[in-house]
């Protein structure tokens, strides 16, 4: 029983540190995200999957790594950005609040500015 406490509270404890500390210094870099990550899956949340990571991300940091990542603003509308990335011809949104991506999503490319050709 005691063995059995003992599993239990290292893989607590392991889990705690786990945890993001939710500033952008334990940010996914860029260069960590594989080259054949499929672009156009989504995550669970809708997030294209190569970008789910930033969700919840501060702002600053989560343009440069859209950028980072490929990404090129095409259309503003407030709160909303559509994020284009001509490498995967994927238009990507995010909605900003509390200085954070709250959410992102996918959209047609034409609202990211692009032809529907």
């Amino acid at each position: 029983m005691r063995i059995i406490a003992a599993m239990t509270i290292v893989s607590a404890l392991t889990l705690v540190s786990c945890q993001s500390s939710g500033d952008d210094s334990d940010a996914v870099p860029a260069s960590a995200v594989p080259v054949s990550m499929d672009a156009t899956a989504t995550a669970s949340n809708g997030a294209p999957m190569d970008i789910a990571d930033l969700v919840n991300a501060p702002v600053a940091s989560a343009k440069g790594q859209m950028q980072a990542r490929g990404y090129r603003i095409g259309v503003e509308q407030g709160q909303t950005v559509f994020w284009w990335n001509p490498r995967t011809t994927i238009c990507a949104t995010t909605v900003t609040a509390n200085g954070r991506f709250q959410t992102i999503g996918t959209a047609s490319a034409r609202f990211c500015g692009q032809n529907s050709n």
